[in-house]
């Protein structure tokens, strides 16, 4: 009977929690803008602050889509080879001893921040955060884990709009955790310096990744998250925002966070339904696929409580096809819709009916 009793409470206690998987879908009901259109207004804002450095990105820009002589229409460019064709220019500086950084070139880590910037910038403050987000983190629990792939604020914004503590390095018991696989507008690599200086004014937190297998600290500020800090700083200096971006280069971006890369296998153990929002599954993005196709089809073998299911919440057409490789096991559901109200609504009518049972749920 004993034995009974516990495994009853095992199970409903592994029923309480969840995973969210957070793609750039999540957050554009909010206005922040998506990859064609940030990297427009990036640029645009890279061009007025800092032309010199700009210049030379521009020029690379031309060289990659094979069109020297005329300007480049950055809403049309493709994100990902202006990526890997940076890469390639650091790689070549790399072999001639002219490498600026071990975080990247100048062009590379100037672009970076006006990505961050820019991303501040459209990310609404906690009074005009749309009720969406404000109902979505009101119902996460402190054995939720979050898995995003956007370098917003947006979250930690509604988080800290209603009071509930979060972390991004699985440590701090009674948070809710917040794991950026992509890396964060509001975190850095190495210790907080200005062209080589030490320097620490905007109170820069370590997340502790040195304290297992890396070598480079990365840290994090709640600072950055509020556009208005950003005016008070400029690329290359204490503000180097760590965001992993697409192209070949992200297999070596990716290093640098690789604990947190680590963790999410860990996540399925003690966690039941699975909620995938706005991420489309690019078939080129083979770090995201590898972490899926490693995992979400054997999700089932994980705790072994039955009635798992997985929910990807996406209108892109592509969808179908990117998630065959789950969606043919019959424990997953494409809602081919954008993320709304309703869908936070099924996430908790799903969590009423895992029913108390020793374990309540942390608000």
């Amino acid at each position: 009977m004993a034995e009974e009793t516990s495994r009853d409470w095992y199970e409903q206690y592994v029923k309480k929690n969840r995973v969210f998987i957070l793609g750039a879908g999540f957050s554009a009901a909010a206005g922040v803008p998506l990859t064609a259109s940030l990297l427009d207004k990036a640029l645009k804002k890279f061009a007025a602050e800092c032309p010199g450095i700009f210049s030379r990105v521009d020029g690379y820009a031309k060289e990659s889509t094979e069109n020297v002589d005329l300007e480049v229409d950055y809403s049309k460019i493709d994100f990902s080879d202006l990526c890997t064709f940076l890469e390639y220019i650091e790689l070549r500086e790399y072999g001639g001893g002219e490498r600026w950084k071990d975080a990247g070139s100048r062009e590379k880590l100037a672009l970076r921040f006006y990505l961050a910037k820019t991303i501040a910038e459209h990310t609404p403050d906690a009074a005009n955060l749309p009720d969406l987000y404000v109902e979505f983190a009101a119902q996460l629990h402190e054995h939720d884990i979050v898995i995003s792939f956007n370098w917003d604020g947006l979250l930690e914004v509604a988080l800290q709009k209603l009071g509930k503590l979060y972390t991004y390095n699985f440590k701090e018991e009674g948070s809710i955790k917040l794991c950026k696989l992509h890396g964060s507008i509001n975190w850095r690599l190495d210790a907080p310096n200005n062209l080589g200086t030490p320097v620490d004014t905007l109170g820069w937190e370590s997340l502790g990744f040195t304290e297992g297998m890396l070598e480079t600290e990365i840290y994090h500020t709640p600072s950055l998250l509020k556009y208005s800090t950003w005016s008070h700083y400029s690329p290359l200096g204490e503000v180097e925002p760590f965001l992993v971006l697409p192209g070949h280069g992200k297999a070596f971006d990716v290093r640098s966070n690789a604990v947190l890369w680590y963790k999410p296998e860990f996540a399925f153990a003690t966690t039941h339904d699975i909620y995938i929002i706005g991420l489309s599954l690019a078939p080129d993005d083979f770090f995201i696929r590898s972490l899926f196709l490693s995992n979400l089809p054997f999700i089932n073998s994980y705790s072994g409580v039955t009635g798992r299911k997985v929910f990807i919440i996406n209108p892109d057409p592509c969808c179908e096809k990117n998630y065959r490789f789950v969606l043919s096991k019959g424990y997953a559901q494409l809602l081919k819709q954008e993320f709304s109200i309703a869908h936070v609504n099924l996430v908790k009518d799903r969590l009423k009916d895992a029913v108390a049972v020793g374990a309540p749920v942390t608000r």
